[in-house]
């Protein structure tokens, strides 16, 4: 066991845990206040992208609680809670501003008042205090690379196997501590699964691919640098202590998906969160968020993770579908055939209590520990667009895939995309990888050995 300590009271995790993991592993389901009304926030995502779980640890504002591991010793502290992190007194505001408060012209028409308004949003507000001390530097190291494949899921697994069997060099990052990622979590039966996985990761290993976990991609863009020139790739990827930059031939992005929410009156409160994110804290953490779980959400994701999280141990309160309660990834109604699920359909609902404790949908009040949210994940773009590569929405996947040719080409020649990134996900996601690692292996003339 680990021992640390939130806000000064001392808990116990386990080895291999976060923050997170081990905080819900301890009960606690409250990890910080919102932004702007100082509401109670839980984590939602579980994957380092929702922003809903930022807490201070050994003095460092603003950390991820779901990306950082947990170690003997640690210091939490939940932020942005000057009343207490557990008193919610400011859910007042819901009775005295029905309509919502616009705090920007809040008791403007007194310039004393305005001022009185206006030091209280700033105390009230933001994102933790600075740090306790300065941080040392990380290391920093440059390396070339002839093919860096980003991502260790089904299509950067199959881009990193496809271009070194062409004879390329390939070093593939993975910002986890394993190989998979949905692949993992047995949501679709006809996507690739654990089994593939491991063979392979054993393929990798034959075809001589360098694999680095636990390594962040943190920036890609052109490279102008005259320390190695004719390698127009310029990346930057983060390690636990050090950061590393990579001058590359030629890069696949194959970075996935993040879960979404569905908006409805309280899908913001402690309670609620991503289907994913729940999966993988069970099946890779031992830890389930309760025990009587409702998932919500909408066509084949809806019923894949309701069966996925049955099978990782959740009791399912109700499976909602919410086709038609707001303009949806994929606008498609659960398919029929499902009746071990007993699916309830449903256009409005509400999740009540802090932590949730009851969703409301429709006419029905149903009792639950925790709501998942499980609709299609929107394709994370962010990387290759930083590079300058063409993503468009698409309101069939709720997000920006990014544009690609019959290669996994993307607008900037020397950037390739596959997988979910690129709008192919599940069960097309490894063919997609395979083009783009074949279109990168080509594009810098690799050749077979």
């Amino acid at each position: 066991m680990l021992g640390f300590s939130l806000d000064g009271d001392r808990l116990e995790g386990r080895e291999g845990d976060t923050v997170a993991s081990a905080l819900l592993r301890a009960g606690v389901t409250t990890f910080t206040r919102s932004i702007k009304f100082h509401r109670p926030r839980g984590p939602f995502c579980l994957s380092g992208s929702c922003g809903q779980c930022l807490m201070r640890v050994d003095g460092v504002p603003s950390l991820p609680a779901c990306r950082v591991r947990l170690r003997e010793g640690m210091r939490c502290a939940r932020q942005n809670a000057p009343l207490g992190a557990d008193a919610d007194l400011l859910r007042a505001a819901d009775f005295l501003f029905p309509e919502g408060l616009d705090h920007h012209h809040l008791l403007v028409g007194s310039r004393l008042l305005g001022r009185v308004a206006l030091e209280v949003a700033r105390r009230l507000a933001g994102l933790g205090q600075l740090p306790d001390e300065a941080q040392p530097p990380l290391a920093g190291t440059l390396r070339k690379e002839q093919i860096v494949v980003v991502g260790g899921g089904p299509a950067g697994v199959s881009a990193a196997l496809a271009a070194a069997r062409r004879g390329a060099r390939v070093l593939l990052l993975e910002r986890d501590t394993r190989l998979g990622g949905a692949a993992l979590l047995g949501i679709d039966a006809d996507a690739p699964g654990a089994e593939w996985v491991d063979e392979h990761s054993r393929a990798l290993a034959s075809a001589d691919v360098e694999v680095v976990l636990d390594a962040e991609a943190i920036g890609l863009y052109p490279n102008d640098a005259a320390a190695a020139p004719g390698k127009p790739a310029l990346l930057a990827f983060r390690r636990p202590a050090a950061v590393v930059a990579v001058v590359a031939d030629a890069v696949v992005v194959a970075t996935g998906g993040v879960s979404q929410p569905l908006p409805f009156p309280g899908v913001d409160r402690p309670g609620v969160y991503a289907a994913r994110g729940l999966l993988a804290l069970a099946l890779h953490r031992g830890v389930r968020a309760g025990e009587r779980l409702c998932v919500v959400g909408e066509g084949s994701e809806l019923i894949g993770c309701a069966r996925a999280l049955r099978r990782a141990g959740y009791d399912l309160a109700r499976v909602v579908d919410a086709s038609g309660a707001w303009p949806l990834p994929s606008g498609s109604a659960v398919p029929e055939s499902a009746p071990d699920l007993a699916i309830l359909r449903a256009r409005e609902l509400r999740a009540r209590g802090n932590p949730v404790k009851e969703l409301r949908a429709g006419d029905e009040a149903i009792a639950c520990d925790a709501v998942a949210v499980a609709l299609p994940p929107a394709p994370l773009h962010e990387l290759a667009s930083e590079a300058g590569a063409q993503a468009r929405f698409s309101e069939e996947l709720g997000g920006f895939p990014v544009g690609t040719d019959a290669s996994g080409r993307t607008s900037v020649p020397w950037l390739f995309a596959a997988g979910r990134a690129a709008g192919a996900g599940g069960a097309r996601a490894a063919d997609s990888g395979t083009r783009a690692g074949v279109g990168a292996a080509d594009a810098v003339g690799a050749r077979r050995p």
